[in-house]
């Protein structure tokens, strides 16, 4: 008994560094999709949108496959994330600023708290790489636009765009979906304020 005491600890020993050095090797690196914009163009741009434009920036949601960690996509069907990459926020908070940004600060609508005011409302579907021959970051978007009656505009939005093969690597990917990001919502204000030209056009 006295002689299998110290193989016995020298065993669980082993075991115990070996279960520290695979818990200190992963390394989590944190990643942020989001440009830094150095001015606004509110002034520029507000004006193409018609005067007195009201919109409610309602809720911005995600399945609870979207969180931090980053996802990639293989095939059509096979989705997987990264263990060590990880986005600063969830996606869902990267899509609300992009779109307030977009719509209150450089297209000049202007933000309704509540009331009758038109409210537009988001999924995030997306929010992932592509894996494969053509790499892509991938950004996909359901939007709904309604007032107090009725749906103005229902519709899902695909924005792709490619990881360049030269980039190297995480940085071209978080550039590709910054680009995907912005061009997203640039989209969907473009879409927004449509509905909200055709809702103008047939009020009283």
């Amino acid at each position: 008994m006295n002689r299998m005491m110290p193989q016995a600890l020298l065993v669980l020993a082993m075991a115990g560094c070996s279960l520290t050095s695979k818990g200190e090797a992963l390394a989590i690196r944190w990643f942020n999709p989001e440009v830094v914009k150095p001015r606004v163009t509110s002034a520029a741009e507000g004006a193409a949108v018609r005067a007195g434009t009201e919109l409610e920036l309602g809720r911005v949601s995600s399945g609870p496959n979207l969180r931090e960690k980053i996802a990639y996509r293989d095939a059509a069907y096979e989705v997987g994330y990264y263990d060590d990459k990880r986005w600063t926020e969830r996606p869902e908070v990267y899509v609300r600023r992009e779109l307030a940004r977009t719509l209150f600060e450089e297209r000049g609508v202007r933000r309704a708290l509540g009331g009758q005011a038109p409210v537009l409302e988001v999924e995030v579907l997306s929010f992932e790489e592509l894996r494969g021959r053509s790499p892509a970051a991938r950004v996909q978007l359901r939007i709904l636009v309604h007032d107090e009656r009725d749906a103005l505009l229902e519709k899902t939005i695909t924005v792709d765009r490619p990881i360049p093969p030269e980039s190297g690597g995480d940085r071209g990917f978080v550039e590709a979906m910054a680009q995907a990001l912005h061009a997203a919502g640039e989209e969907v204000a473009n879409e927004t304020l449509a509905a909200l030209a055709r809702r103008g056009e047939h009020s009283p």
